[in-house]
């Protein structure tokens, strides 16, 4: 058994790095010092104590780490299910944000599971949900250029979907984000003893779930039953987001020539004369003034004239009806979501009314020249200037700010970049490591098998992009470019994580694409690729290259609480690998179908990092594109990255519109003043009276419930809007083709205008949310986590 002298123990200097305590110091010397304590909580990222943990956890954690199929493919479920969620949520904001996490620790924590099963479980569930991010971000740019004009090559559109190349692409991007996906959970294993046991990265807001891990192991605490009223508050408030949105978005009332959703139909019906509701709300958004049609529609902008000054004329203000950026909003609290609205105001209140004051030219398409704005104001397309401005002019400032804050963020993580091999050294000699124990069995994941699946990743990456159809050249030299980018961006990018909480993957996705596209689109006779087909295969790649980083970012979180509650790191490597599979699968399936409804405008989604990487293959493809307005958008998101490290935000939020980022900074003041005015004098009171122990688990406990509420609001709002696209998808069958003019099924002309279609699309949707709801509540019934009285006991799983 080896032993360990607390004053050999290395301490270095960081910027982040905690000083120990004397009474911590004297645990770690007498050896009483143990998982989820007072000593433990008061020195962590003191380095003195997690090298003390880890020689703790060699010896002692075989006794606590035990491995639970059945946990772990509950775990894995919930984060599959929960990967088409947060596909559909990064589509719509930009934002990768899951409840996934929240819901599998409530479940465990509901079921009576020890905190060291309740961390493997979700290591799984973070691994399922977290596989796809790259078909969400990356992805939907392909579909974009196959189907919007705005996007078109000089050749055309990049690709037919309709040829079979949309299965193709499915299937190269799936199987090899599965091995991207493998190797950025290896990548990690090198830096897991550096970066958090000898040199710990803070990773701010772990702390949180260490506590919810603390409280699922103390069941006084009446964890058990407070863990099942919080399922029931998701439940509760998903159901009530649905309900809303079905009278804000769901086409209930269906007229002769237009179907509208019961609020708008309202709205429209309201009115005298040429005031009404509808000047004031439409299509789900409370809006400036902007006057009515003669049919009681909503003119949706106010609409520029000459002569007449307007200031709404100049910008576009409004509240739209999204549950989801509220969630967010909660969740991030008033200054990141300041930060992300301060692009969006900058944006609105600055730089569009600018445009339209000064008359900048807007290239115009159809005379394939450029027309000052104001000229717009009497097309027959009726274009709002405003609108104009920022879709020309605005957005591309806006991803020239995204790619300036993400690539100087990097830049200001040069000193790791030139000390990562040494890490690398210090990680391979394997100093004070231990991977397999004689007679107990692996402790860590072995760092022999990273080298061999290097090898098997590269074979692959070269046999998958053959298969679909590239040269073996071109697919050589893409798996060289993923296996270096993968390891040496994504440490950076996971070490930004570590220190900020919040991982790169953007910034570091667009440095892939300007690698590949340079090398694909400069080589491309020696690599035997057309223009298109080098754009096809810089987007792919860096679709896998993004599901790689991201599950390095996604195990760091899992390792860094095992090692405070006695978990093997084997066992958190081997529950992320397992979750990759289902994860890529149904994540990407999910975004893959509703990127095809984006492109073909069934849905409304903004997906900004998709339109950004669109926009970039084109400028970078045939020069097209206003190079000096993203260098403007550049320079701005590198001065915002140094002022305030939140350059990337700034941009994501300068490419939104004020309707979607306000009910962000809403609900992170309302946070914010809740805490204030609510939450910390009751603490305070509990701390009084029953000491500060239980104060903190109770702080911990009523957090998660509001936290449930917007769980809720994400999941609702979610799975409405998925449902709803496969119902425009089905709607789209019924439109008239050349061998049916008439649009005539079943022997009805016009069969998509129909009652029957409308009964039948009702009695659909309202039947598969029910039965929908009687699964989940039969199985969580089964498992005795609903439907049982307090204290009763509850079914181990």
């Amino acid at each position: 058994m080896r032993t360990l002298d607390v004053f050999s123990l290395s301490v270095q200097k960081s910027a982040y790095r905690q000083p120990v305590t004397p009474e911590g110091l004297k645990a770690i010397e007498n050896g009483t010092l143990t998982w989820l304590d007072d000593e433990m909580y008061n020195n962590l990222n003191t380095g003195v104590l997690e090298q003390y943990l880890e020689e703790k956890n060699i010896q002692e954690s075989f006794a606590v780490s035990h491995w639970s199929t059945s946990k772990v493919m509950i775990g894995i479920a919930i984060g599959a299910i929960f990967s088409g969620v947060t596909a559909y949520i990064g589509l719509k904001l930009g934002l990768a944000i899951s409840a996934a996490w929240y819901i599998a620790y409530l479940l465990g924590m509901a079921m009576q599971w020890s905190p060291s099963e309740v961390n493997i479980a979700t290591s799984a569930t973070t691994g399922a949900t977290h596989a796809s991010t790259g078909f969400i971000f990356t992805f939907p740019a392909i579909f974009l250029l196959a189907t919007k004009p705005d996007y078109f090559l000089a050749s055309g559109p990049l690709i037919t979907l309709d040829d079979g190349q949309t299965f193709t692409l499915a299937f190269i991007g799936i199987v090899a984000s599965m091995f991207a996906g493998f190797l950025g959970i290896m990548y990690f294993i090198i830096f897991r003893r550096v970066w958090l046991v000898e040199d710990p990265l803070p990773l701010p807001g772990f702390e949180a779930t260490l506590k919810m891990l603390d409280i699922a192991s103390d069941v006084s605490t009446g964890a058990v039953d407070h863990a099942r009223d919080s399922l029931k508050t998701i439940g509760i408030w998903t159901v009530l987001t649905m309900v809303g949105l079905f009278i804000v978005e769901y086409p209930l009332i269906w007229l002769s020539d237009k179907k509208l959703s019961l609020l708008d139909w309202l709205a429209e019906t309201i009115h005298i004369k040429g005031y009404g509701l509808a000047t004031f709300y439409s299509h789900g958004k409370l809006h400036q003034p902007s006057g009515i049609n003669s049919d009681g529609s909503s003119m949706n902008y106010t609409h520029w004239t000459e002569g007449t000054y307007n200031p709404f004329a100049y910008t576009y203000i409004g509240l739209a009806l999204t549950p989801s950026m509220f969630a967010i909003g909660w969740f991030m609290k008033t200054r990141v979501a300041f930060l992300v609205n301060l692009g969006t105001i900058v944006g609105w209140l600055f730089l569009v009314p600018l445009a339209v004051i000064m008359n900048v030219p807007i290239y115009d398409a159809m005379t394939q020249t450029n027309r000052p704005i104001q000229d717009f104001a009497t097309d027959p397309s009726g274009a709002a200037l405003q609108m104009l401005a920022f879709s020309k002019y605005i957005r591309t400032i806006a991803i020239g700010s995204i790619v300036g804050g993400g690539m100087f963020g990097l830049a200001k993580m040069y000193k790791t970049f030139l000390t990562i091999f040494k890490d690398i050294g210090a990680a391979f000699k394997g100093e004070g490591s231990q991977e397999y124990m004689p007679d107990k069995g692996w402790y860590e994941w072995p760092l022999k098998h990273i080298p061999i699946f290097m090898a098997i990743t590269f074979i692959a990456m070269i046999i998958i992009f053959a298969i679909g159809g590239f040269s073996i050249a071109a697919a050589l030299v893409f798996a060289v470019v993923l296996i270096s980018t993968t390891f040496l961006l994504g440490a950076i990018a996971v070490r930004v994580m570590g220190e900020t909480g919040i991982e790169p993957v953007s910034g570091t996705s667009f440095i892939v694409l300007l690698m590949l596209l340079g090398v694909f689109l400069n080589a491309k006779d020696f690599l035997n690729l057309t223009t298109e087909s080098a754009v096809l295969l810089g987007l792919v790649g860096t679709t896998v290259f993004g599901s790689a980083i991201s599950m390095s970012g996604t195990v760091i979180g899992d390792y860094k609480n095992s090692l405070y509650i006695g978990n093997r790191p084997y066992h958190i490597s081997k529950g992320n690998i397992m979750g990759v599979v289902p994860g890529a699968i149904i994540g990407a399936g999910v975004a893959i179908f509703l990127s095809i409804q984006l492109a073909e405008g069934r849905i409304d989604l903004i997906a900004p990092q998709a339109n950004a990487f669109a926009t970039f293959s084109v400028i970078f493809a045939e020069g097209q594109g206003d190079l000096g307005l993203l260098a403007i958008g550049f320079l701005l998101g590198m001065f915002v990255e140094w002022s305030t490290g939140m350059g990337t935000s700034f941009g994501l939020g300068m490419y939104l519109d004020i309707p979607h980022t306000l009910p962000m900074l809403i609900g992170g003041v309302a946070r914010d003043r809740w805490e204030d005015k609510k939450l910390t004098p009751r603490i305070d009171k509990i701390k009084e009276e029953s000491g500060t122990t239980v104060a903190e688990n109770q702080r911990a406990l009523i957090l998660l419930g509001t936290f449930m509420v917007a769980a809720g609001l994400l999941t609702g709002e979610a799975f409405f809007g998925t449902e709803s696209s496969i119902l425009s998808f089905i709607d789209s069958l019924w439109i008239p083709t050349e061998g049916n003019m008439n649009g005539t099924f079943f022997g009805i002309a016009n069969f998509g205008d129909s009652t029957v279609w409308f009964f039948t699309r009702m009695i659909g949707f309202i039947g598969l949310n029910i039965g929908i709801g009687f699964t989940i509540y039969s199985l969580f019934k089964r498992a005795g986590v609903i439907g049982v009285k307090s204290g009763d006991a509850i079914l181990e799983a």
